[in-house]
Parts: structure tokens; sequence; C-alpha cells
């Protein structure tokens, strides 16, 4: 194993000198537990004293699949202050990607949250020890776990898997400089302080709940009250039981809570104690915005990045409290963005081209994969995010579309390719095109154009029971259309998913009506 500073753990020594300050000072909510920052911090010493105990040394890669939780944020700190590497995984993945990741991790131990399945997890744990978030009774970990990649920038204390632009999530590195960076520059443009309590419905396995709200949050001395799922009948309560002043999400957490709040219209605006609300992970949808709005008379802010370099755009509640139509915001702090043309050169002002992001938010690159780093890190060291953006002469950022054909499902990447290649395997399926058609609520569903097989007909509940044994939930599509054949492209023969997606909007606006 390669060394790993303990001297960098930036976001460790960040919470040591809040718990310092204020050790009273409530620092999570979850359910019936309140834990004030001095307990935390007892917390996190005593776990790191059992991953030491229990053998863990520094670089060892620990992998943590659970459920938001007060016990996640405490594990993920206790990780980093004993010297090891966290592996975030999200707990609703289906049995390919877990096994996905955990194979390429390959973590010298495994904590779990009693929701996840210990038998997925098994097969590819390689022996590494398999202990519950809560009790957290780890006696031992494995000590021949392959070693971290050499040559790194800095050392190495996070690797967070990406939603899945590809046929496979990328595993993305970061470093403790990296995750610092993202936490305090969110906790410094929006302004969190004491003050304030955030609910927290994004799962912490996302850099989204884990650095840019929780850790963002715990850093300025705030309160996080956890919410596990993202439900407007969980949500709702929350906000209104704890007085809550920041929320962050996706478009379909606002565009549901503003259902509820139609529904339970009490003549006065719904949610008063919120001041800061943020979207992220998706383009800016303005109609469920607006119907936020309506109710609350608070708009909706934004916030745009990648996991491999963050933050990079977002609102300044104090500077821009009423964000511009279809923009995600300005450049934060510390970050640099340039917009090139196909060519490689500098656009103007108000013309599209593809964003390329730089600083102290760039990874370390992708775990085991030069190619994949290569190609998506120039040598003079930016980041090529395959997203179309314009900036104004003003500096908002507006993303206009994405390089790459990944569709984005409430806030959440989904490669088409993945799931055709499911479909593909059905009996009945000759051939299968999938796209992301617009939806009020998600952003984008997923909706798959379906060549049958001669002589077979589809049975829409057959082929989704089919997906979903095989694929997350998220990536299973929510209808399926057949189709005599797929447009393709007249020069390259190739299917052009623009096409399909205009033959499916026309199918599946026809088939609502």
């Amino acid at each position: 194993m390669n060394n790993s500073s303990t001297e960098q753990m930036g976001c460790v020594s960040a919470f040591e000198k809040v718990a310092g300050r204020n050790p009273g000072q409530t620092a999570i909510i979850d359910g019936d537990r309140t834990i004030s920052y001095g307990d935390m911090q007892a917390s996190i010493e005593r776990r790191a004293g059992i991953l030491l105990k229990a053998g863990l040394k520094p670089g060892y890669r620990v992998a943590l699949i659970a459920e938001s939780s007060a016990d996640y944020l405490v594990t993920a700190l206790a990780v980093w202050r004993s010297g090891g590497v966290l592996v975030t995984v999200y707990p609703s993945s289906g049995s390919g990607d877990l096994e996905y990741a955990i194979d390429t991790s390959d973590p010298a131990l495994i904590v779990t949250s009693e929701s996840v399945d210990r038998a997925l997890v098994t097969p590819a744990a390689r022996n590494a020890p398999i202990v519950d978030i809560a009790d957290f009774r780890v006696t031992e970990v494995r000590h021949n776990a392959s070693p971290n990649p050499e040559g790194l920038r800095e050392p190495l204390a996070m690797i967070c898997f990406s939603s899945g632009t590809t046929s496979r999530p990328k595993a993305i590195m970061l470093s403790a400089t990296v995750i610092h960076n993202c936490a305090d520059t969110y906790g410094e443009v929006w302004h969190l302080g004491p003050e304030d309590t955030a609910i927290i419905c994004l799962p912490m396995a996302w850099l989204y709940g884990l650095a840019s709200t929780s850790l963002a949050v715990l850093l300025r001395g705030g309160t996080v009250v956890v919410v596990r799922r993202a439900r407007p009948e969980m949500i709702a309560p929350a906000i209104e039981k704890h007085r809550a002043t920041f929320l962050a999400g996706v478009t379909a957490t606002f565009g549901k809570l503003a259902q509820f709040a139609e529904q339970n219209n009490s003549g006065h605006p719904a949610f008063p104690s919120l001041r800061l609300c943020i979207s992220g992970g998706e383009p800016r949808n303005e109609a469920a915005f607006s119907r936020w709005q309506a109710q609350t008379g608070l708009p909706v802010l934004d916030a745009y990045c990648a996991s491999e370099c963050l933050p990079l755009v977002t609102y300044d509640p104090i500077s821009t409290p009423t964000p511009r139509q279809g923009s995600a915001g300005k450049l934060v702090p510390r970050s640099k963005l340039k917009v090139l043309d196909a060519e490689g050169h500098e656009v103007p002002a108000g013309q599209i081209g593809e964003a390329y992001s730089s600083g102290p938010g760039l990874m370390l690159g992708y775990w085991r994969d030069e190619e994949q780093t290569q190609a998506a890190i120039t040598e003079d060291g930016w980041y090529r995010t395959k997203d179309l953006v314009r900036v104004d002469e003003d500096g908002f950022v507006y993303v206009v579309g994405r390089l790459s054909d990944v569709i984005i499902r409430g806030g959440t990447n989904i490669s088409p390719a993945e799931v055709e290649r499911v479909l593909q395997q059905h009996p009945s399926v000759a051939e299968a095109a999938v796209v992301g058609i617009a939806d009020d609520i998600y952003g984008q569903r997923v909706v798959a154009a379906i060549v049958p097989q001669v002589g077979s007909t589809l049975d829409d509940d057959e082929l989704k029971a089919f997906t979903a044994a095989r694929l997350s939930s998220y990536k299973v599509p929510s209808q399926f259309i057949a189709v005599d054949a797929l447009p393709v492209n007249l020069t390259t023969g190739k299917v052009s998913r623009r096409d399909v997606a205009a033959l499916l909007s026309a199918e599946a606006s026809q088939s609502s009506s």
C-alpha cells in the first residue's frame, strides 16, 4: 500500500476545530437521535481507534455501502482520521453495479447498513470483513488488498463511483484537498453558518449528499437533519419540525414537494423557515421550480459541476438571490472554467462550446484506468466535462446540452447502452434504443424503443420485470414502445438517438392523451 499522510486529513481537521469551538452545538439530528459536535468528535475518535486496533494501515480502503445516517458521517470521518481511503458505494445499487464497485475497489473492510442485502455483498468481498455500521464491531481487516496507484499528485483519500455515463460507473479518485475544498467553498458561497439547519435527503454515497451539503454544513457549525428518503411526506414534516433553513435536492425533490404543498395548501406560503434551496445534478427545470416558488415564495438556485472537478458553478444567495432563467449560476471562488469550440479555441461570450474545468477540486484520476484518465484530463490539467455550455457577458453559465447521450433522471446519470444491452437479451427483442424523454418531475424519464422479434409481441410488465432483475431500479424504462424500425443516421448507419427521442416523445404524448 502507498502511504497516505495523516497530516492531510482535510475535513477531519476542519471538523475538529469547529467541534472544539462549540462542542455543545447540535451537529446531527437523525430520527430520535440528537448528536452534539462534542459527542460526534468523540465518536469519530472512537471509531478511528477501532479501525487502527483492527489493523487498518494508511491507504487501506474501506467500502461504505450504507444508507444516509449520523453513523455514515461519523464513519466517513473516522476512516479519514485513521488514514484510510473511503470508498462510497450506493446502497441501492443493483447486484451487477454492487459487485463491480466492490471488485474494482478491492477493500480491506466493508461497512454496510441493515438495508443492504449481505448476500449481494459477500460474493465480491474477497474475504474482506463485513460489519454493520451501527454497532461497528470491527476486529480485523484484510491485509492483502491490492495497492493504491503510485504517482498521484496527492495521497488518495476517497473513491466514489459515477452514476454511470458509460457502460460501467467510473471509479473517481479524490484527495483530502479536493473533498475539503468542495465543502469549504459551498459553505462560503452559500453563506452557511451555525444558525443553519439543513435537510439532507440526498444519498451520502453521492458527493452532492456527502461533501457538497452535509460536510459543507458541518464545517460551518450548522445542523444536519438526516432524511433517508427524498419523499415529500418525510421531508415536509422535517422542515417544519426543525425549522430548517436549507434544502438541497434534485428537480424531482422540488417538483414533488410543490405537489405536496399544493395538496396541503393552508393559504400561507409553505415552509417559511427555508432561506436557501439548491438543485443540482441536472439542467434547470424551470417549470418544476416555478411551481415550487408559487407555493413557497422562494426560488430554487442551482449548482453545476462534475464529481471529477468540483465545485464549479452555483449561486450566491446574497449577491444573486434571484436565478436567471435557465442559468446554473456563476463560477465559484478558486475554480476555473473555459469554453472551447471543436478546434480547441475559446469561444466568445454567449456562444456555445464544451466546458473545461480546473482548480483545487480536480480529481486525481480514475482508479486504475490511465487511458480514461488521460482522455478526461488534458496535459495542462483541465477536465473535459463533455457538457455544452454558454457563458453570458455577466458570467452566468447555461448548460445547454451534453456531448454524450447520457440520460439524467432525478439527478442520476444513466447509460442508454447499458439498458439496451439488457433489453437485447430478452427473446422478444430484436433491437432496442433507449433515450431520455422530458419529464416534469424527474427532468427525464427512461423510455425504450423496441423492434420486436418476428412473430413476437411485447409484454410491458414482462420487460419491466426482466430489466428490474438485472439493473438498478432507476435505470428501468418507464415505458416500452414498439416500432417497426429504429431511425438511423443516413451517413454512418448508426442509430440516431435524436430521432429516436423525437419519435418516442410523439408516441408517449399520444399514449398519454
